[in-house]
């Protein structure tokens, strides 16, 4: 079962649902379904609560970036309510994450030595917090310029005060988009006056993550 947030932008959404596609075709011995902890239908709650009904062993993959509430309050609900029921880790941080993000910001027009605020949706738990800023660090790991972690919401430093930090510094930023999908947060990001990533798509490399993170969970 593939948890995404759920969004109602309709890109956004056939985002997921491309990345659910491209996960079947990884793992054609497993079932894949989609479910959603927020805005979009099925309901994660809704989709476990049938499948352990019908006595399906499911493993929840979250296709969300890092920890944070849905993975720790949702995610961990559903993992409980059955002992057929089991969950991976989030998608990130991990170093095919990296290297889509500087694909994205080399497909923006951005220059490698160009400092980049990597923007995430934020999240008001540390754990959170604390994995978009290992992203952070790994994308720094590919590129010469610095990438530093803000947050969009709920978290900071925000991506406005990050910006201004840099160009405090006589630097020119750029924001790499460390999002799934378009939706209300990377228009958000728009709105900044600097260059902004596409957000990470249903890229192949991450449906072998998605495969990866389910294959850890089922092997053994």
């Amino acid at each position: 079962m593939l948890v995404a947030h759920g969004t109602d932008s309709p890109s956004g959404q056939a985002t997921v649902t491309s990345l659910r596609d491209a996960v079947a075709e990884l793992v054609p011995e497993a079932q894949v379904v989609d479910a959603y902890v927020d805005v979009q239908q099925p309901r994660l709650q809704q989709v476990v609560d049938s499948l352990v009904q019908q006595r399906i062993p499911t493993v929840i993959v979250p296709a969300l970036l890092s920890t944070g509430y849905h993975v720790e309050v949702d995610i961990e609900r559903a993992v409980a309510r059955s002992e057929l029921v089991t969950a991976t880790p989030p998608l990130g941080p991990h170093p095919i994450l990296a290297e889509i993000l500087a694909d994205r910001l080399h497909e923006a027009g951005v220059p490698p030595e160009q400092a980049v605020v990597l923007a995430a949706a934020g999240s008001s738990r540390a754990t959170g917090v604390a994995a978009v800023r290992q992203q952070a660090e790994m994308l720094a790991a590919l590129r010469p310029g610095t990438a530093t972690a803000a947050f969009i919401s709920a978290a900071q430093p925000s991506v406005e005060d990050s910006l201004v930090a840099v160009r405090a510094e006589g630097g020119k930023a750029a924001v790499a988009a460390y999002l799934l999908g378009h939706g209300v947060f990377h228009d958000r990001l728009r709105s900044h006056d600097a260059v902004v990533s596409e957000p990470i798509g249903a890229d192949p490399r991450l449906a072998e993550l998605v495969r990866l993170r389910y294959v850890g969970a089922t092997d053994g």
